[in-house]
């Protein structure tokens, strides 16, 4: 479905505020209609809606109030229409084409009554259906909107909420970060991509799989070559080890010729191209706020994670008596490692052909592939155990930690993007051979709960131990080099300061843009010189700071102000001042711009003087928001710093330097 016209719409709303109401009162009211909700993407626009809001270009009570209004006059439409057809809906057109989607709202309703009215309301599916089934299967009007009135006054906020959050968090990404805005929004739309194609995907294929794999089983039996191969992994009554294996080594092969086909074809170039192009990407949007998040999902590939994790469950398996569960789970880990191993051997003793034009041979990760077989056998062997409507859970869950680590080890540079899908690929093979024996051998069954608690409570107690152990040391080996430059000192106090940047970022919504100044030297020297005139160190902030921002009553005092970021890197000195008024501070930041000057190697900083106000938004969080420093207060910075060589280059740009700089 084409949804552009939502981000349209959305510029539009920003633009005229006015209309907003409108607009909200629409989108509320037509997703609330009998199915035709299903097929408008509602929940986009009060997404975007709750962003505007949290920007402070939408009042709140307005929105709240003509979405509740929306919403409950389309509920009302639909349960009339309900009333008035009854049984004879199902005929009718749009209902004729989701006669599934009728039933369960009339499963749903029959089986929680008058309360469906206010879950449906608060569920994608199932909202567009329960009103119109109560009014099919009889309820009261009174009854109904005493049930739809307090469930659509709570929906509007409840699911602007996400919106606001996540505008609340582009706005100060946007402030302190740039770049950081762009791998929320990135992040936030490929998850819920993800989440989407996992849904959907299960809903279409829950009620088919079953008769489309009795279909694959009978064919394979029947074909005179497959049969041969693939009869041990189809007969219960064969080994379980020897007809895996067979498979394994025919998988082995099937990816060996796939690959090579891939990389030594007359198209070889293009995977090579887009690598390069998603990994350019990749290192454009690297900042010092990101590196730590995506740094600690790597460690979710760590063989101190997914071991213990195994070993766990597999202990458990074996202590409950589920020796068939346990083998398969054994053969699932050990042939995943088994099968890598052989894959990237067979690919690093395979010799280029040089007119292919690919210097590099890129191969399946196998991190990734060993965390697809850990987790996404796990998804198909407790998902066996639970109800029919949780099944879905372990697939979805497992869907979104997989999304995670790979936008977190493309972010980080450790996988291209070909070899972490291969990779994947690789894992959900060998997850999907395995899976088929063990369907067809399993006979007793286990605590899928007990099952899902050891195995997640392993995990996230590994993961956070990982995070600990090795966090510290990979931001550091991880780390984006600056790019490098050498120029003389004379040069660059001459005319060589002009070469350099002259923005931190090119956002047109953060005012504080330009580089006020540039010194050559050390910051300890320069933050000694001001520490004089009443300049402090900031104490770099942590994950405190998160906390500290949701203060009601926010001061200099209580909300220390956050490094920001230049070229993925944290500003190397932020001092700040404080004065009579406790919503204001000044600010100083410099950073590092990768420049040295000849012969002393002294690093050249760009620097920056602003003015920072406490910017609060719906009483909720808080912030610092910078303003470029006037010219008074950039005087006020030479004679503080007296002792500092100083030049103005021009009309916007200071030059500092130490006196033994002068060549």
């Amino acid at each position: 479905m084409d949804t552009g016209w939502t981000q349209d719409l959305l510029n539009w709303l920003s633009a005229n505020p006015g209309w907003a109401g409108f607009w909200i009162f629409v989108m509320s009211f037509v997703e609330s209609l009998a199915f035709v909700g299903i097929l408008v993407p509602g929940i986009i626009i009060l997404f975007g809606i709750g962003a505007l809001v949290s920007f402070g270009a939408i009042d709140m009570l307005p929105v709240w109030i003509w979405g509740t209004t929306g919403a409950l006059v389309g509920d009302v439409v639909s349960f009339a229409v309900g009333r008035r057809y009854r049984e004879r809906l199902a005929d009718v057109w749009p209902f004729t084409h989701f006669p599934g989607m009728l039933e369960r709202g009339h499963g749903y309703f029959q089986k929680h009554g008058a309360k469906s009215v206010a879950i449906g309301r608060f569920i994608g599916p199932l909202r567009p259906v329960i009103p119109v089934t109560a009014g099919m299967l009889g309820m009261t009007p009174r009854r109904f909107l005493a049930v739809a009135v307090p469930a659509c006054i709570a929906w509007t906020p409840v699911y602007l909420l996400p919106g606001m959050l996540f505008g609340a968090s582009l706005e100060v990404a946007s402030e302190y970060a740039g770049r950081m805005a762009l791998v929320l929004a990135i992040t936030v739309a490929v998850l819920w991509l993800s989440w989407w194609v996992i849904w959907t995907a299960y809903e279409l294929l829950a009620s088919r799989s079953a008769r489309w794999l009795r279909h694959v089983i009978r064919w394979l039996r029947r074909h005179p070559v497959f049969r041969r191969v693939a009869g041990p992994l189809l007969d219960s009554s064969q080994p379980e080890v020897l007809s895996i294996l067979m498979m394994g080594l025919l998988l082995v092969v099937f990816f060996w010729g796939m690959i090579m086909l891939l990389f030594l074809s007359p198209f070889a170039a293009h995977p090579q191209s887009i690598d390069q192009a998603v990994a350019a990407y990749a290192l454009a949007l690297r900042n010092h706020i990101a590196d730590p998040l995506m740094v600690a999902l790597a460690q979710l590939a760590r063989l101190w994670v997914l071991i213990p994790t195994s070993v766990a469950l597999l202990l458990w398996l074996l202590g409950a008596g589920r020796q068939k569960a346990a083998l398969h789970w054994l053969v699932a880990m050990g042939g995943g490692v088994i099968l890598q191993l052989l894959l990237g051997w067979t690919l690093r003793s395979t010799p280029l052909l040089s007119e292919s034009g690919v210097v590099t041979l890129y191969h399946p990760s196998a991190a990734l592939t060993l965390v697809t077989v850990v987790l996404g056998y796990f998804a198909v062997m407790v998902a066996r155990e639970l109800k029919r409507r949780k099944r879905k859970w372990p697939y979805a869950i497992t869907g979104l930690l997989l999304t995670m680590l790979v936008l977190a080890r493309l972010y980080l540079g450790l996988d291209w993007l070909s070899g972490a899908l291969m990779g994947i690929a690789l894992g959900m093979f060998w997850t999907f051979v395995v899976g088929i024996a063990y369907r067809q051998r399993a006979v007793r069954s286990f605590s899928g709960l007990t099952a899902s608690l050891i195995f997640f409570g392993m995990l996230a107690f590994t993961f956070a131990w990982q995070v600990g152990q090795n966090l510290e040391d990979d931001l550091v080996a991880l780390k984006l080099p600056l790019p490098q430059h050498q120029m003389r000192a004379e040069s660059w106090w001459a005319e060589g300061w002009a070469t350099l940047p002259r923005e931190r970022t090119r956002l047109i919504s953060v005012a504080a843009r330009d580089f006020s100044f540039q010194f050559a030297g050390e910051p300890d020297r320069l933050a000694r010189l001001l520490a004089e005139h009443g300049w402090e160190v900031t104490e770099p902030a942590n994950w405190r700071w998160v906390i500290l921002s949701l203060n009601p009553s926010p001061t200099e005092l209580t909300l220390p102000p956050l490094k920001k970021d230049y070229l993925g890197h944290a500003d190397a000195l932020l001092l700040h001042r404080v004065g009579g008024d406790p919503l204001q501070q000044e600010t100083i930041r410099i950073w590092d711009s990768g420049t040295r000057l000849k012969p002393s190697g002294q690093t050249v900083y760009l620097g920056q003087v602003a003015h920072e106000s406490l910017i609060q938004r719906m009483g909720v969080y808080s912030y610092w928001s910078a303003v470029p420093a006037g010219e008074a207060d950039m005087r006020r910075l030479v004679r503080e710093a007296r002792n500092l060589q100083s030049r103005w280059a021009d009309k916007t740009m200071l030059l500092l330097r130490e006196p033994d700089t002068t060549p």
